[in-house]
């Protein structure tokens, strides 16, 4: 199905701009588009697909959602704090939401359980 706002190559790895051998995770990609919807805006991602070693090098735990296809690291937009794009990410279905203030960035993914942690 895939995203309505974000493209192929804003999701795969930075490092050798992979994807995952299935894809990004589906519900993902819908979680992604209500937040987009619900933002009003284009939102930027910096990270979301990982290969095993881009994740080892970036300090990621080594069964991160991001290896998996299912996380993205959003970009708060201008004009919005780290906590108003977290609560939008909530009401828009994400099941892991980290809070990032000083990079400013909320990690989200669909791991199937609820999970919150500030940076």
């Amino acid at each position: 199905m895939g995203s309505k706002y974000f493209s192929d190559s804003e999701l795969a790895c930075k490092c050798c701009g992979q994807l995952p051998v299935n894809g990004m995770d589906e519900r993902l990609l819908q979680v992604l588009d209500a937040i987009r919807g619900a933002v009003g805006a284009p939102v930027s991602i910096s990270c979301a697909y990982r290969c095993p070693s881009h994740n080892a090098e970036v300090g990621g735990v080594p069964n991160s959602q991001h290896v998996q296809g299912c996380a993205a690291d959003v970009l708060v937009p201008n004009g919005m704090s780290v906590n108003e794009l977290a609560e939008i990410a909530e009401q828009c279905g994400a099941d892991g939401i980290g809070r990032y203030y000083d990079s400013l960035f909320v990690h989200i993914d669909t791991r199937g359980y609820a999970a919150r942690w500030s940076e």
